[in-house]
């Protein structure tokens, strides 16, 4: 298989001394097609007019993205980055936390929302399916940046890993669960899934945005037992882990108290 045997060049072409990589061209593929399929939802439904969308999507981007990266440096290779604090700012070489994203987005969404007198849970209902579709096409980056890889193997579906991009302690080691292809495989699922639920008018304000929450979470949750990328470690569990589970537990006690307890008020 040609996958077993190729290693992509991180680089896609250079202007010059300025490189231009794949990680940086897929990612602004990925939010330019997730932004777009979000804003036609968001204006087909008239819950925010073109200007709207725009200035909204303006503030998620930026913050977005800086949750990302800073919740990459902080929870993911700390001691990297304190000994080599410039890189911090260098994005395009890789290194951003889904998790930082959502962080981000989320308080962006809800400053925006309440700024602008918009229904919050109406407005990330529509939003959290783009979520979905633009980690599905991103995660293709890791890809070509020789990260997000699993642990060693000598499967048909193992993928090689240049000797200087391999986790310390398994240079030895040529082939690698491919983790980004299985998590990307699972996030456009999960966007099928909650692309159609957005359709089903009955459901409550605020149930797609949960089930998104439950989904990537379980997906993130057994996604960690593969990684063997550098991050906390927490009674025995990757920091990763102990987040998705509080999320789910969060998420489905919300469901709860919309169904039920709220019904009686």
């Amino acid at each position: 298989m040609w996958w077993q045997t190729w290693i992509p060049d991180p680089i896609l072409f250079s202007f010059g001394p300025l490189p231009i990589r794949w990680y940086g061209l897929i990612l602004v593929v990925a939010i330019v097609l997730a932004s777009f399929y979000a804003g036609h939802s968001l204006i087909k439904k008239r819950i925010l007019s073109s200007r709207q969308v725009d200035d909204l999507f303006f503030y998620i981007i930026i913050f977005g993205l800086l949750g990302a990266r800073l919740g990459h440096v902080f929870f993911f290779e700390w001691s990297y980055y304190m000994a080599h604090p410039i890189d911090i700012i260098k994005i395009w070489n890789g290194g951003i936390s889904i998790q930082g994203a959502l962080l981000g987005g989320i308080v962006t969404i809800i400053l925006w929302a309440r700024h602008n007198k918009i229904n919050f849970w109406k407005l990330i209902d529509v939003l959290v399916p783009a979520v979905a579709l633009g980690q599905f096409i991103g995660r293709w980056g890791n890809y070509f940046n020789q990260e997000l890889y699993g642990t060693p193997t000598d499967k048909w579906w193992g993928i090689p890993i240049a000797e200087i991009y391999r986790v310390e302690g398994y240079q030895y080691f040529s082939h690698f669960q491919p983790a980004f292809f299985f998590e990307s495989v699972l996030n456009l699922v999960l966007f099928l899934v909650l692309h159609f639920a957005l359709k089903i008018s009955k459901l409550k304000a605020g149930i797609i945005t949960l089930s998104y929450f439950i989904g990537y979470s379980i997906i993130r949750f057994f996604m960690e037992f593969v990684r063997i990328d550098e991050t906390f470690i927490l009674w025995d569990w990757r920091l990763p882990q102990l987040i998705s589970l509080l999320l789910i537990i969060i998420s489905l006690f919300t469901i709860l108290y919309i169904y039920k307890y709220k019904k009686r008020s």
